[in-house]
């Protein structure tokens, strides 16, 4: 039957896009092996210092590997036995003790979209575990307690909740709404969604996990600001965010239409109680250089 093609197509696309990653995986994983110092990279790193990025890189691929190889297995099996009716039946059985029945499909919608996120939290579990307890402890990036990891579990779940009941329960009101041109409806209430979360998202969801103060005036802030006229980057504010109550990784991001908010991770501006200004602008200069303005 036609469902029956669809589904296998699925599982077959699935399996083909794990496979062509992992290949890649694979080859780089090889490239990442070799202990030369390529010439290219001559007077820029040192030598240890290519080895030490090396070691990191071939972990980090080693697990990615060996997680996505776990995840895909596991998909499978879930579809080929039939995971997803056995889920919709244990969200008509949550629905059940507030009055609801087969019939009020948007709740029971809400309530399976729920149980699949949480089947997913609990699978993924294990496995952030040990990429954050394991893997960037042992390179010296990890700066998250056990506690602070399990908190940023639970508001994301909570936020999943109170934002996923809006969106599900009208999108399927949409559907069920909309007649044969649903689909117009329905790709109008999802961009307007996206329009949504892109706006609440800074000045609601991510201060919720991080703090966020004005970046002091000096040589850093003028530094950047200099960078963003040279490149006619339309820079209106800079924050510095408190990232390295998680990871001692640096970063830096944009945010904004038609102004931009530029975030900084805390230890691109401060190490050891110095300002690492050029390694700060290299940061932000890598960010910005995935977005093209117009001129």
């Amino acid at each position: 039957s036609k469902m029956v093609a669809f589904f296998e197509l699925f599982l077959l696309f699935s399996v083909l896009s794990w496979a062509m990653e992992f290949y890649f995986d694979l080859r780089q994983h090889r490239k990442l092996c070799q202990k030369k110092l390529p010439q290219e990279l001559e007077g820029i790193v040192t030598e240890d210092e290519f080895l030490k990025a090396n070691d990191y890189s071939r972990d980090k691929i080693s697990f990615e590997m060996m997680s996505s190889g776990i995840n895909i297995t596991a998909t499978v099996f879930f579809y080929l036995m039939g995971g997803l009716l056995w889920m919709w039946d244990v969200s008509l059985f949550l629905i059940k003790p507030f009055g609801f029945s087969e019939e009020n499909e948007i709740w029971q919608s809400v309530a399976f979209c729920i149980v699949l996120y949480a089947k997913s939290s609990i699978e993924s579990a294990p496995l952030d575990l040990y990429q954050t307890f394991v893997i960037e402890e042992r390179h010296g990036f990890n700066k998250q307690t056990l506690r602070l990891w399990f908190m940023d579990q639970v508001k994301t779940f909570f936020l999943v909740v109170v934002l996923l009941f809006p969106a599900v329960a009208g999108g399927i009101h949409i559907i069920i709404w909309g007649g044969k041109d649903f689909w117009f409806y329905i790709w109008s209430f999802c961009l307007v969604l996206v329009l949504v979360f892109q706006t609440i998202y800074p000045q609601v969801i991510q201060p919720m996990f991080n703090t966020f103060t004005p970046l002091k005036d000096g040589s850093l802030k003028t530094a950047i600001e200099d960078l963003a006229r040279a490149h006619k980057f339309p820079l209106k504010k800079l924050f510095v965010v408190d990232g390295s109550t998680r990871s001692s990784h640096s970063n830096a991001y944009f945010y904004g239409k038609q102004e931009i908010w530029r975030w900084l991770a805390d230890l691109c501006v401060k190490s050891g109680g110095r300002i690492w200004k050029q390694q700060a602008c290299c940061a932000v200069r890598h960010s910005q250089s995935f977005t093209s303005w117009k001129r």
